[in-house]
């Protein structure tokens, strides 16, 4: 009888087992207590959502002498965050990046040019001193708006831009090869409405995005990889990621969007949602490639926003701090054990909210104001916390960034002991 209950106990610890098992809230002692006092306003939000606008001027004017050309974005450590067709002596950039990114640099394929910006400029003008010395082919063979040196592939109006891990094809002759290495990183606690020891580990996950844009910059395809870096939960979990339209600091409800989806399984539950795996344990450590394939010509900038839900109940879900819930949440388990989030929401297509949501609107957030999910971005590897030992230990600026509500210490997950 000994032998089989340490059997038991050992395939819980490696959360391995086949059948579910039951939620127990875990009791928090005096030593394990999240010692964060964050404001009530805070957000927990490493990101910082910016919309730039670049206009590309000549004698105090916007110029079209750069139109159907390249213009891309880059981060102070040279990772490629987005790419644009200059349309109307216009670029109009929409990003995420990490709140330390205090510079950007603007690169423009068609002079050769870069110019540095501050990261959180909404408005630039981009000076194009010698129009008459511009010289390039504006051929443009599938009509894409695109000049064809500059085009992914000159043979598809679906794809004019790529940007990502996948490299690029075509006859590029800019940096679009790049490989982009910053990932989004989400880790979770996954006994919410409950609290639970706050190590952030139940599941950690890596996701890198690519994309197509064809004409005029509306996004084609999106290309996902979603990498399992811990897996310290026993209960069965699955992932999915919500899409929405991004305009800055704004996120979008969107009508049916998707057209296909390859590698994963959309969200019948879930408009324009994707369901990356459905069992955790399945996929252990391991990466989780999909393709998602968008209707022509509907929105130029998203953001997927993660949701971690019971695989023997897909309505009992975790998402981070300040996300809504999908329309797929079990509402009424809301503001029950230690949440404190509303009790009602909306997703109608056009409606627009803050992302993320704070203060009394935020959902996924405890009664001191905790989150049981925190997103960031980085191009460095986050170590994951262990088995129990709080997040504010293992990452001493952590509760520096919480108590100051983001505004120190904001590379806290860069910074392990």
């Amino acid at each position: 009888m000994k032998k089989f209950w340490m059997l038991i106990v050992i395939a819980s610890f490696w959360g391995c087992i086949d059948q579910t098992i039951e939620e127990e809230e875990v009791p928090v002692t005096e030593d394990e207590k999240f010692a964060v006092q964050a404001p009530a306003d805070f957000n927990w939000s490493c990101i910082t959502s910016t919309g730039i606008t670049v206009n590309f001027k000549n004698n105090g004017s916007i110029t079209n002498a750069l139109d159907n050309t390249l213009v891309e974005l880059y981060d102070d450590e040279e990772v490629l965050l987005d790419a644009l067709t200059i349309i109307d002596g216009v670029a109009e950039f929409n990003v995420r990046i990490p709140s330390s990114v205090e510079k950007l640099n603007l690169k423009v394929a068609a002079t050769g040019e870069a110019v540095q910006i501050d990261a959180g400029s909404s408005m630039v003008d981009y000076v194009v001193s010698d129009i008459s010395a511009l010289a390039f082919n504006k051929t443009d063979m599938d009509k894409d708006g695109l000049a064809d040196i500059f085009d992914a592939n000159p043979n598809n109006a679906k794809v004019a831009v790529q940007v990502g891990s996948w490299g690029a094809s075509g006859n590029l002759k800019s940096s679009q090869k790049k490989v982009t290495s910053s990932a989004s990183y989400a880790i979770f606690e996954d006994l919410w409405p409950s609290k639970g020891d706050y190590d952030f580990n139940d599941l950690v996950v890596k996701t890198t995005f690519s994309w197509t844009r064809g004409k005029s910059n509306y996004i084609e395809q999106i290309d996902v990889v979603c990498g399992v870096e811990w897996i310290g939960a026993s209960l069965e979990l699955g992932l999915g990621f919500e899409l929405f339209e991004a305009k800055g600091t704004n996120l979008y409800y969107l009508g049916e969007v998707i057209t296909n989806v390859e590698g994963a399984t959309e969200d019948d539950a879930v408009r324009n949602g994707v369901i990356a795996f459905a069992r955790v344990q399945n996929v252990g450590t391991n990466d989780v490639s999909f393709s998602v394939t968008l209707k022509d010509k509907e929105f130029k900038e998203f953001v997927f926003v993660p949701y971690l839900y019971r695989t023997n109940d897909p309505s009992h879900q975790v998402r981070p701090f300040g996300a809504p819930p999908t329309q797929a949440q079990d509402m009424d388990m809301f503001r029950s054990h230690d949440d404190a989030s509303p009790r009602t929401w909306s997703w109608e297509a056009g409606k627009k909210f803050k992302y993320p949501l704070s203060e009394d609107e935020a959902f996924y957030r405890s009664k001191e104001n905790h989150p049981w999910g925190i997103e960031f971005i980085t191009n460095k590897k986050f170590k994951p916390c262990r088995e129990s030992i709080t997040i504010v230990k293992e990452y001493p600026t952590f509760k520096n960034w919480a108590e100051s509500g983001g505004h120190d210490a904001q590379d806290w997950y860069e910074n392990h002991i």
